[in-house]
């Protein structure tokens, strides 16, 4: 199944029973959206040149700022919520400056996701 928001695509697998509840629930909530019942075609997205390009170009800043706007917010608003002020995340976010173990932790817990993401390897 194929959601389309806009120009951008969203490929979902749900298995098992409930797929058409799912549809029925999406053409009431979305009837904008396009839904593919397509499944005849199967990519393995690691295998994919797009894939490699963007884990090559991904930066902690890029991965920061890619949370940040997933959350839906501002560099104000992550500012007041880690504490950190929004000058720097914008710099984190630009790459002209380092996050560090610390702040990393702060981005983790105001977006949901593991530091980790933040720590440049």
């Amino acid at each position: 199944m194929q959601v389309q928001e806009r120009t951008r695509h969203i490929d979902v697998t749900i298995p098992g029973t409930g797929l058409d509840k799912l549809k029925h629930i999406l053409a009431q909530n979305m009837p904008e959206a396009v839904i593919d019942d397509d499944d005849d075609i199967t990519i393995d997205w690691e295998s994919t040149d797009l894939c490699k390009t963007i884990r090559a170009n991904q930066t902690p800043g890029k991965l920061l700022q890619a949370y940040r706007e997933r959350a839906g917010l501002s560099l104000v608003a992550l500012a007041q919520k880690t504490g950190i002020k929004y000058t720097n995340i914008s710099a984190m976010e630009h790459d002209n400056r380092v996050i560090g173990l610390s702040s990393a932790r702060r981005f983790a817990a105001a977006l949901n996701c593991e530091y980790t993401k933040f720590i440049a390897s």
